[in-house]
């Protein structure tokens, strides 16, 4: 991860993996359940560590197959999937600053593609009366107009295999 121009410092507040079941057939039928609604999906985020290399720099290993299938309901096996890998920067990591969101989908990590986040400088540290704003800020800046665009600072991601 490189974080590109941001006004201020940021902190890594969390850097995880989301994995889901991808087979609801495994799942508990909609009888089995208190008020006979359909079983949730169950997803899992697992936290992996990342590592300040420089001043804009961090790096990281995740593991994208970090749940186990099995058969947890007798109803055959639950296959988890990756769905995400996501970051989340905030000034110095208290809870009420903004939440600077940038993450990787799984076709993304499968095929070794990076992603650029944008995000409006005016939301750092925090947005005033909005506890924990959650940016997800934007994948292009094209539509900003080109005098505006230094008004927004980057992150982007990217991930390589690592093999023994």
């Amino acid at each position: 991860m490189h974080i590109h121009d941001a006004p201020g410092p940021l902190k890594v507040a969390v850097s995880a993996t989301q994995h889901d079941v991808v087979t609801p057939e495994c799942l508990p039928p909609p009888n089995a359940n208190p008020g006979g609604h359909l079983s949730p999906i169950p997803t899992n985020d697992i936290p992996f560590q990342l590592v300040r290399v420089s001043e804009a720099e961090y790096a990281g290993i995740f593991y994208t197959d970090g749940m186990i299938d099995e058969d947890y309901h007798g109803r055959g096996i639950c296959r988890w999937e990756l769905i995400q890998v996501q970051v989340q920067l905030r000034a110095t990591g208290a809870e009420q600053e903004t939440r600077f969101i940038a993450s990787l989908d799984r076709e993304q990590v499968e095929q070794g593609e990076g992603k650029r986040t944008y995000f409006w400088k005016a939301r750092y540290p925090r947005v005033e009366d909005f506890d924990a704003f959650p940016d997800f800020g934007e994948s292009g800046i094209d539509a900003v107009p080109e005098g505006s665009r230094a008004e927004f600072f980057s992150v982007s991601m990217e991930t390589e295999e690592l093999t023994k």
